[in-house]
């Protein structure tokens, strides 16, 4: 962008340079004697026509920068959109893929609880048909430990998808505007 405007400043200063200078050969051609027509139009006084020349140059200075204005101002906001769209088909990817890992880790949830589930099963009916107590104690202290595993992934689920409820939504926030 600065880059742009300092070539509009020159470009700028280049157009008055060349203005005073066609300004300043108009003059003295007017200093030369020239044979004078009789128009039906009626001649302005001298200094009239200056201030309408000045006028006129004026107005035209004014028209060429709003036309360069537009043309920025145009150019910012096709950038502006073109930008939001990369933006945007990124966010929406990214919303994608952070919902099918969150799909996949309730999946692994579930099967890790019908496993536990399993081996309590297990563990009643070794508790029916078994006497001897270190089968019982040790089939105890792997549910046990496997109760602390699952604790764990809870945990850590838990943390995962406090942080992903917390984090801010930019995709979802577009598309509630739209």
């Amino acid at each position: 962008m600065k880059k742009t405007m300092n070539r509009a400043c020159y470009f700028f200063l280049v157009l008055t340079l060349l203005t005073i200078t066609l300004g300043i050969v108009a003059k003295e051609t007017e200093k030369k004697p020239t044979p004078v027509a009789v128009d039906a139009i009626a001649q302005l006084p001298e200094e009239d026509t200056t201030y309408l020349n000045s006028i006129l140059s004026a107005l035209g200075g004014f028209s060429g920068g709003g036309l360069l204005l537009i043309f920025l101002i145009r150019r910012l906001v096709n950038s502006y959109d073109a930008n939001f769209v990369k933006w945007e088909t990124r966010c929406g990817t990214h919303n994608q893929q952070q919902d099918v890992k969150n799909d996949k880790i309730i999946n692994m949830i579930e099967d890790v609880q019908e496993s536990t589930q399993g081996l309590k099963i297990e563990i009643i009916k070794l508790q029916e048909n078994a006497m001897d107590k270190d089968t019982v104690t040790g089939a105890l202290t792997k549910v046990a430990m496997l109760e602390e595993d699952i604790e764990q992934v809870r945990g850590e689920v838990k943390s995962i998808m406090t942080h992903l409820l917390n984090k801010p939504r930019t995709s979802g926030i577009n598309n509630a505007r739209s």
